[in-house]
C-alpha cells in the first residue's frame, strides 16, 4: 500500500501548484492579458503616482525596459523615461554594525533590527508606458470574482481565527476595486458584504493571512514601497489559496492572475517565499482529528472527506 503524503507535502505540493501556474502563465500569451493599470492595482507609491502623472499624465501601463522585454516588447528608440524614485534598502545582518545594501550603498543605522529590510534614501529609476512600446497586444483583464457557496463551517473557522488574533470581523462596503482589507491600528477586519460566500471567504482567508504572517511588522515599509507591498500581497494570496483549495475550493481564476500581477513576471518572489507561506498555512487550517485526519469540506457536494494527513504538526500560531 502506498505511503499517504505528509500534511506539509501535500500543502508544498498546493504552492507548487500555484507556482507552476503563475510560471506558466508568465511564460504564454496569456500573461499579456494579465498585466493590469496602476489604477486597479496600485503598485506605486503615491509620490510615484504623482510623478507619473507630472511627466505623462496620459500614461496607463508603466513598467521598466526589464518588464516590457519580458512581455515581449521593446521601448521604441529616442522615447524618454518616466522618472519615478526607487527606495534603497538594506538587511542588517547578525555580525553587529555589517549590513548589506540591495540597491545603493548606505551607513545603517545603529538600531536597525537584525534580518529587517531597512530604506535608507532614494534613488532615480525609469519607467516607459504601454504606448512608448511596440509589440504584443496587451488586453486588459482581471481576476475573476468567485461564484457559489463556500466549504461549510469555512467561514467560521477562519472568522474564530481572526478574532483569536485580536481583530474585530465585519462585512460591509469596501473602497472601489477591494473585496475586503485589514486595518491592523483599528484592529479590524472587513471583508465585502456584497459577494458570494465562495469569494467572501477566500478573501477573509486573505486578509487573516496579512495578519498571521505580520506583515504590518515584516513589512513596515508596505505603504511606501511597492516591492514590500508586493511581496505581502503574494504571500497572503498564496496562504489563501492553500487553505482554500485544501478545502476543495478552485480559486485560480482569481488567484493566480492575482498572484501573477504582483509577481511583476517573475515567479521566482513566489517560490522564495514557500517555506513562510506553507508553514503559515497549515496552522491556519481546521483542526485535524485524533488520527490525524483533516476534515476537508467538498464545495461541489457539500459532504465532508476526510484526508489522512501526517500526525506531524508546526509550532503555535504566531
Amino acid at each position: 500500500m502506498a505511503e499517504r503524503p505528509s500534511s506539509q507535502e501535500r500543502l508544498a505540493a498546493i504552492h507548487t501548484q500555484l507556482v507552476d501556474a503563475v510560471e506558466n502563465l508568465v511564460h504564454s500569451d496569456a500573461w499579456a492579458t494579465m498585466l493590469r493599470v496602476a489604477a486597479r492595482f496600485p503598485t506605486y507609491s503615491p509620490s510615484n503616482v504623482l510623478l507619473i502623472a507630472a511627466q505623462r499624465p496620459d500614461a496607463t501601463r508603466v513598467g521598466g525596459i526589464r518588464m516590457w522585454n519580458s512581455l515581449g516588447r521593446r521601448v521604441n528608440k529616442g522615447e524618454h523615461g518616466i522618472a519615478i524614485l526607487a527606495p534603497c534598502v538594506y538587511r542588517r545582518t547578525e555580525e553587529a554594525g555589517e549590513s548589506h545594501t540591495a540597491t545603493n550603498d548606505g551607513t545603517p543605522a545603529d538600531d536597525a533590527p537584525v534580518g529587517v529590510r531597512v530604506p535608507r534614501g532614494f534613488r532615480v529609476v525609469h519607467v516607459f508606458d504601454v504606448t512608448q512600446t511596440d509589440g504584443d497586444p496587451l488586453p486588459d483583464a482581471a481576476p475573476t470574482l468567485l461564484e457559489g457557496e463556500a466549504p461549510p463551517g469555512l467561514w467560521d473557522h477562519l472568522a474564530a481565527l481572526v478574532q483569536d488574533s485580536g481583530y474585530d470581523l465585519e462585512r460591509g462596503p469596501c473602497p472601489s476595486g477591494v473585496n475586503g482589507y485589514t486595518d491592523p491600528c483599528a484592529r479590524q477586519v472587513r471583508v465585502r458584504d456584497d459577494v458570494t460566500p465562495a469569494q467572501g471567504v477566500k478573501t477573509l482567508a486573505h486578509e487573516l493571512a496579512h495578519i498571521r504572517a505580520e506583515h504590518t511588522s515584516r513589512f513596515p515599509q508596505y505603504a511606501r514601497d511597492a516591492r514590500c507591498r508586493g511581496q505581502a500581497e503574494i504571500e497572503a494570496e498564496s496562504i489563501a489559496y492553500i487553505i482554500t483549495t485544501n478545502a476543495g475550493m478552485s480559486t485560480d481564476s482569481y488567484s493566480v492572475p492575482y498572484v501573477s500581477v504582483w509577481a511583476a513576471g517573475d515567479p521566482a518572489r513566489i517560490r522564495n517565499c514557500v517555506t513562510q507561506v506553507v508553514t503559515i498555512a497549515r496552522r491556519l487550517l481546521p483542526d485535524t482529528d485524533s488520527n490525524g485526519a483533516s476534515v476537508r469540506a467538498n464545495s461541489a457536494s457539500g459532504t465532508i472527506d476526510l484526508l489522512h494527513l501526517s500526525q506531524s504538526r508546526f509550532g503555535p500560531s504566531a
